[in-house]
């Protein structure tokens, strides 16, 4: 439509153009007509002008679109384990003999079922008295954890010990090859024996309005009805540290007796108590609970007896200087008769034997 005007525009001035020619008859123009024909000039110019330069539609290209790869997955292979955790660290310390089991716990990362065909199997280093091969004991679905344990023994001899075990599937194929047991024996224990006496300097007796008395090893009840409790103290600094005791032998038959501290005081106990150094405060009222061993007549306190409670205190004291006790009646602290009713100890002795390197 725009093209159409533009040309009927133009066709219109060229016959105005043309009729003031005419009717002039060729003759010179005047000033006017010169000014009409340049107008109409400059139209037509501008006209052809803006034909010429009628811009072009401009086309908008699509984007062209982009196809993105997917990346490439790496396929999960049929048996295939991750470790999760183990017992008996490395290095742990064991006696000669001494039986043990070693645990590896397992998860299944691979896309396979393990079945019971697949074993634990024995590679190299030291057996330590295991299997050459142990099958699994269960089913274990991919994403499934299982704990594969080998019972084992210590060796004979002390020193370093390490064995290395793999897990194979069903057709013999191995897929955990590294998996080790890694322990230290102690060099092989010997038995020993050995007699504790008290150390006279160590102890002595409290009564229960306050005396102390070193030295002196009595128990019971005195004149005035004040309660009298003996404290004494065994040197241990010989037996190791590390050794394992195995028995002890109680032996307090080096006593004379003054009244009836039986009949009238009850039974006879001796307890464990860190009481150094011995002082008035070291008496304990009774009743008290947490007697090691119990006498509750003389007989019985002149027989040797085995005593494993006392052994369990003895092993807790191992690696100190000293293996205190306290003896006491503990059913009254006095019979209220004003006599004298007591135990007086010449030597208190214990047998021991343990085991040490």
């Amino acid at each position: 439509m725009k093209k159409i005007n533009k040309l009927a525009l133009l066709s219109a001035v060229m016959l105005i153009v043309m009729a003031c020619t005419f009717s002039l008859g060729g003759s010179q123009l005047s000033e006017a007509e010169e000014l009409q024909t340049v107008v109409a000039q400059t139209v037509a110019a501008k006209l052809a002008e803006e034909e010429t330069l009628a811009p072009l539609p401009t086309i908008t290209l699509a984007p062209t679109a982009t196809t993105k790869a997917d990346p490439t997955q790496t396929p999960k292979p049929c048996n295939k384990a991750e470790f999760v955790s183990e017992t008996i660290p490395d290095n742990t310390p064991y006696n000669a003999g001494e039986s043990f089991t070693k645990t590896w716990r397992l998860k299944n990362v691979g896309t396979c079922t393990w079945n019971t065909n697949y074993k634990l199997t024995f590679f190299s280093g030291d057996k330590m008295n295991g299997p050459s091969e142990k099958n699994l004991t269960q089913n274990v679905a991919p994403g499934e954890q299982i704990d594969i344990s080998v019972d084992l023994k210590a060796p004979a001899s002390a020193g370093t010990y390490e064995g290395v075990w793999k897990v194979k599937d069903a057709d013999g194929a191995f897929f955990v090859n590294y998996i080790t047991v890694k322990i230290k024996v102690n060099a092989p224990l010997q038995n020993y024996s050995v007699t504790l006496d008290i150390v006279p300097a160590q102890g002595g007796s409290v009564w229960s309005n306050g005396e102390v008395y070193p030295e002196e090893y009595g128990v019971g009840d005195v004149v005035g009805n004040h309660g009298v409790q003996a404290f004494a103290a065994f040197g241990i600094s010989g037996i190791p540290a590390s050794a394992q005791i195995t028995e002890v032998k109680v032996d307090f038959s080096n006593y004379l007796t003054l009244g009836n501290p039986f009949g009238d005081l009850g039974c006879l106990r001796l307890y464990g108590d860190p009481y150094r150094p011995l002082d008035a405060g070291d008496y304990k009222t009774p009743p008290v609970d947490g007697a090691l061993v119990r006498w509750c007549n003389s007989a019985q306190l002149g027989s040797i007896t085995v005593e494993s409670d006392l052994a369990e205190y003895l092993q807790s004291r191992l690696g100190t200087s000293w293996m205190p006790i306290r003896l006491q009646f503990n059913e009254k602290q006095t019979d209220g008769n004003n006599d004298n009713d007591v135990l007086g100890f010449f030597n208190m002795s214990i047998a021991v034997k343990y085991k040490a390197p």
